[in-house]
């Protein structure tokens, strides 16, 4: 086989593996978020299927978070996390090549997040405890607790 269709195979496969982990949304968006600086410094926008809490539509413009978390190595960082009603969390992906969700399970908050990525959302779900979710890794274990107070 020669090198240039080694090459074109390979791509190829690194495509499809791409293309498998990185899931797909509902292309939907609801409510409040707020896309903060990615790592190369210029504005993010919103993924497919990224959505935030229910609130007033529209964005706050960058606003500074109240609470920060991570999401790396399939776990979510702290866990369980605790926000109030009303702060806005920052949300990190510490990964350099895996995509992640941060995902609340029947909420409308579902931020897709990129290779080390960082987006801001406006927590404003009642209180309570909910599950979280990435819905690319959630059958590796990728699970996790919000509480909201």
């Amino acid at each position: 086989m020669r090198l240039g269709t080694r090459l074109l195979a390979a791509v190829a496969t690194l495509s499809l593996l791409a293309a498998t982990c990185a899931g797909t949304g509902d292309g939907g968006s609801r409510g409040r978020i707020d896309y903060a600086t990615g790592p190369s410094g210029t504005s993010g926008t919103p993924a497919a299927g990224a959505t935030a809490a229910t609130g007033s539509p529209g964005s706050t413009g960058g606003a500074e978070a109240d609470v920060e978390a991570s999401v790396n190595n399939y776990l979510f960082d702290p866990d369980p996390l605790e926000v109030s009603s009303g702060d806005v969390l920052a949300v990190r992906n510490g990964n350099t090549r895996t995509p992640h969700t941060f995902t609340v399970v029947g909420e409308d908050v579902d931020l897709t997040l990129g290779p080390l990525e960082t987006k801001t959302v406006e927590i404003t779900l009642e209180p309570g405890t909910y599950d979280l979710i990435c819905r690319f890794h959630e059958t590796l274990g990728m699970t996790g607790t919000l509480i909201v107070t």
